[in-house]
Order: structure tokens, then sequence, then C-alpha cells
């Protein structure tokens, strides 16, 4: 989806390395079963839902650490998203990925709705959507009817998703503003525009970094309640015999992303020195957008049931915000929570792994 061109900016500077994958050993000499059979080795392709970087540190960990080796896999093929790439819950409809991460709901809507695809989401990383409104502290705009009056750079990709956020806060779009902007955030700096549409591990992160004070309006706080960085895997898997594949990556996921949460510091470094150990990002920058990413992944209702569950209200929330945006869809075709509970019912341990850990 479009909307992820946000995540290069989101990594300081890192740019599309390609469509290609990394083909990543999770072990040696593992006994496990092969996808295809019981005597060769077993292996998973998993589509991520951009290029790489510190936003799949979870991933990266779950690799590094042994999470995917422990579940049997002797090999994880991450493969690449990007602007040009095919959408996430269409490679893994046709095949072309056992599981996957998608940006949003949306997403999986529209691949279900207009595509036919018979993916389903089994888990939301982000519980809280990364979109924000950013703006300089010493004009901050703090609530949506801060903006009533302002003018707002909003990004011609991101214009739907701007329109549903004042729909849903109940601001008149004929009392703000809106005029098109690229990516590079110098027209919020110059005065030109009083607040900047973009994610919150972006240009928050590295507007701080150049010395510039920001206050930032989560779109998630005022009525535009989407997850984010969705796990979607096909009805044919989580049916067939591949559910039992399904399970071990979800577990090694849960176990990867515990670790990186309660390690930002080893999870940029990872992410910076193993995947783009070429494009000259900072890594105290790169630490701080693991931090930040934190406050999307770890709420009340993670701590209390585990991260990528989804409440019943939350799942209410997102089926009625996407019905507002023309996607009619029920809970039941677009969700399937019942792995995540299969998980935390056999792992509980895992469940309050982060109870102590500040979002």
């Amino acid at each position: 989806m479009h909307r992820r061109a946000f995540l290069a900016r989101s990594l300081g500077g890192l740019v599309l390395l390609g469509g290609g994958s990394a083909l990543l050993a999770a072990c040696s000499g593992s006994d496990g079963e092969s996808t295809g059979g019981s005597d060769g080795p077993r292996s998973l392709t998993f589509r991520l839902s951009y290029t790489h970087g510190v936003s799949f540190a979870g991933t990266y960990l779950a690799i590094a650490d042994g999470f995917y080796a422990a579940q049997g896999f002797d090999t994880v093929e991450l493969v690449e998203g990007g602007p040009t790439a095919t959408p996430t819950p269409i490679d893994v409809a046709v095949g072309k990925a056992l599981i996957g991460v998608a940006s949003s709901p949306d997403q999986v809507a529209t691949a279900r709705l207009n595509g036919g695809a018979g993916v389903k989401i089994v888990g939301a990383l982000y519980q809280k959507n990364p979109y924000c409104v950013t703006s300089l502290a010493s004009s901050p705009i703090r609530t949506p009817q801060d903006m009533v009056g302002k003018t707002i750079g909003v990004q011609a990709v991101n214009e739907t998703v701007w329109a549903a956020f004042l729909a849903g806060a109940g601001v008149d779009p004929a009392s703000v503003r809106t005029v098109p902007v690229q990516f590079d955030p110098t027209p919020l700096t110059a005065g030109e525009v009083d607040g900047w549409f973009s994610f919150v591990t972006n240009e928050p992160v590295t507007l701080a970094a150049a010395g510039h004070a920001v206050t930032t309006l989560l779109l998630a706080d005022h009525g535009y309640p989407l997850v984010a960085q969705v796990y979607v895997a096909d009805e044919s898997s989580l049916a067939g015999d591949r559910r039992a594949d399904v399970l071990a990556c979800l577990t090694a996921e849960i176990e990867g992303w515990i670790a990186a949460i309660k390690d930002p510091d080893r999870a940029a470094t990872i992410a910076i020195e193993q995947y783009a150990p070429d494009l000259g990002l900072d890594a105290a920058v790169q630490s701080e957008i693991a931090r930040v990413q934190t406050g999307l992944v770890v709420t009340d209702d993670t701590r209390r049931s585990g991260i990528m569950t989804v409440t019943d209200e939350l799942v209410a929330q997102n089926i009625a915000t996407l019905a507002d945006s023309g996607l009619d869809i029920t809970a039941e075709d677009l969700f399937d929570l019942s792995l995540l509970a299969e998980i935390y019912s056999a792992r509980p341990e895992l469940a309050t792994a982060l109870a102590d850990v500040a979002g």
C-alpha cells in the first residue's frame, strides 16, 4: 500500500534495497519437517510489509536468538516489500509466502473484497495506528481542534487517511487548510506549514535528532482506531496442514518482539549491522525509533493478554472504521485470532512477559 512510503523515512533515510529476499539460516542440522514433506528441511517464507529496517526488529531477533530454530525451522526467507511490490495479502494468498505483515487492515479487507484473496488477520503488532500530526513545540497542535485555521502538509498518498481522520475527529475539512507536500519536512521547520502528516516513528524522531523540539498528535488517540502492521495468513493454511507452521511462526515472532522491546538498542544494532549495513543509519536515531515503536505495540490490553492480540472492542472499532471507508466486511471474515489464543493458552508466560514495560 502506498502509505508505507512513510516507513522509508522512519528508518532514518533507509532507501529501497530491492524487491528480493534475504535467506537467513535460523539453525543448522535441524530435524524439523519440510514444508513439502517429512524428509527435507523445514523452511518458511515470510513477507515483510516494506524494506528492511528497525520496524522488523522482532523478526530479526526471532531469527538471531534461535526462536525460529526452537520451533523447528531450518531457514527463514524474508521477502521485502516496497512501493512497487505486490501487496502482502496478495503474495500470501497466492502462496508466495506462508505468512506476512501487511501495513493495515484496509489493505487486507481490500484484498478479500476486491481481489478474492482468502487471507485473514491473525494478529496486530501495532495496537495504535502510527499516523500523527507533527508540529513545532513553539506552536503546538495537541488536539484536532487545534488544527482549525492552521495549515497542514499532507502527502497525496495519505489524503484518504487524512480525510477519514478529520471525519472521525469531527473536524470540518473546510476549517483546515490542507496543502500537498512530499516527504521532506523542511516546510514545517521553515514555517510554511503549521503541521506535518507523518508516522510517529518518522519525522518526530528525525526532527528531534536534528535539534527541533516537536509536539505530536497521534491519530489513534483521536478517533482513528485502525491497528497496523498486521500479520496475515491464508485460510487454506489456517484450516490445513500448515496451521502448525503458522502457529510456530507466530510463537517465534512473539518471542522475538518481546526480546526487541526489552532491548531496543540491541534491536537497532542488529537491524543496522545485519540488514542495512551500508546505509549510514544513525544508531541513536534507530534506537529511539524502536522505543517510540514500543508505544504502538505495548498497551494495557497487550500487557494483560499478550502482544498482537486484539480485543473484541478494538476489532469492532476497526470494522466500523473500514465500513465508513466503504469496506463492508465482518469481523469473522477479516480476523482469525484463534491462533494467538492457542499460543498464549499453551505459553501463558508469554502473555504477561511485557507486563512491566511502559508503553
